[in-house]
């Protein structure tokens, strides 16, 4: 079985049977360390790689169904003469070393790592550009120990990410990833680059359009493959930053979403899920991460209130003790709280969140 396609696309070329499937400009990944294979993602016959095949049947439901279709696949592909024995045994390791399949129940037993946790800086837009040392430091002193500013280059709130830095420096506060523009990307990378640097981010990230087509999103895919290896070699890696649309923007099954993340380099290009826009149109987050396991470095943690309105994280029905059991599984490094209409005000708002990750048990 291979993955649904765009009958349009099948028009335009007969011999692509999985256009807007997984790049073969990437290699065969299952999650970080020991589950990334370093294979080459082949293609295996038209226009279909591994991964489409080993994947058109995620998620799986257990780790050993998983590892059954990943060694069927692999035999077969060496018989085809795409892959060597060798190739065959890095892929079938990737696949028993990671996560996929596996159970991740809510024990309730574990605390979430605060030292993991951040704020979206739009959370505190309102303040943070006249107050802005006021603003930090209220969100130290309720246990914020990262911030994710928004803005594009020379623009963070009115700072430049060098002058915004002795300031985040001296609340305690880190910066691990920064919010910039597409534009900045394609249009200023050098400038993207010095502002990461200079107060610290090892991420940049972006959003994209309500606008855009699937062949849009497999253009920017490819824009985040090539600004990506250079960020790397750089020491940053970029992320994409969702909002609903992404899921809506379909073609016989294939999302918007889906073209990002296949056809991203997954050693070059990593997923900011916010966890609120994928509920807002009934996307289930950890069957993203089941679909896509290691894929989500960065996530936006805000909650769903039952008239889909915005609402502090706890306050609203997205389960987060199950977003964290199964966190490990997604390759999440660090989680960023927001609410884009807080109430009273920003810093309450981002505290009341934290308050309640802070006593979380998972």
């Amino acid at each position: 079985m291979l993955p649904l396609i765009p009958s349009g696309a099948l028009a335009a070329t007969t011999s692509d049977a999985c256009t807007y499937g997984y790049s073969a400009e990437s290699s065969v990944f299952f999650g970080d360390g020991a589950a990334a294979s370093g294979v080459t993602n082949y293609d295996v016959g038209n226009g279909c790689t591994l991964m489409d095949v080993i994947m058109a049947d995620a998620p799986f439901a257990t780790h050993g169904e998983f590892l059954s279709t990943v060694g069927r696949v692999a035999a077969e592909q060496v018989r085809a003469g795409v892959i060597t024995d060798a190739e065959r045994a890095a892929i079938v390791s990737a696949a028993a070393a990671s996560e996929v399949g596996r159970p991740h129940p809510v024990t309730g037993t574990r605390a979430v790592d605060l030292s993991r946790i951040g704020l979206v800086g739009y959370t505190v837009r309102a303040t943070m550009p006249s107050n802005a040392e006021g603003t930090l430091a209220a969100l130290a002193e309720c246990g914020f120990q990262n911030m994710e500013p928004s803005g594009s280059v020379g623009n963070f709130y009115g700072y430049t990410a060098a002058r915004l830095a002795p300031l985040t420096q001296a609340a305690g506060i880190a910066v691990p990833s920064l919010g910039v523009s597409q534009s900045n990307l394609e249009n200023n990378l050098e400038g993207v680059i010095a502002e990461a640097h200079a107060i610290g981010a090892e991420y940049v990230r972006i959003s994209g359009s309500s606008r855009w087509t699937l062949a849009d999103y497999s253009r920017t895919a490819a824009v985040l493959n090539e600004v990506g290896a250079k960020l790397k070699e750089a020491g940053i890696t970029v992320a994409y930053h969702n909002h609903g649309y992404e899921f809506e923007t379909e073609e016989n099954g294939v999302t918007g979403y889906d073209v990002l993340v296949r056809e991203t380099d997954p050693e070059l290009v990593t997923m900011e899920l916010d966890v609120y826009w994928a509920a807002s149109v009934g996307v289930d987050t950890v069957e993203l991460f089941e679909t896509y396991p290691g894929r989500f470095e960065l996530l936006h943690l805000k909650d769903i209130a039952p008239d889909g309105s915005f609402a502090d994280v706890g306050a609203g029905t997205i389960d987060f003790a199950e977003i964290f059991a199964n966190a490990s599984l997604a390759g999440v490094e660090y989680s960023f709280t927001e609410h884009d209409q807080p109430r009273p005000d920003g810093v309450t708002s981002a505290c009341a969140s934290l308050g309640y990750l802070t006593d979380l048990r998972y």
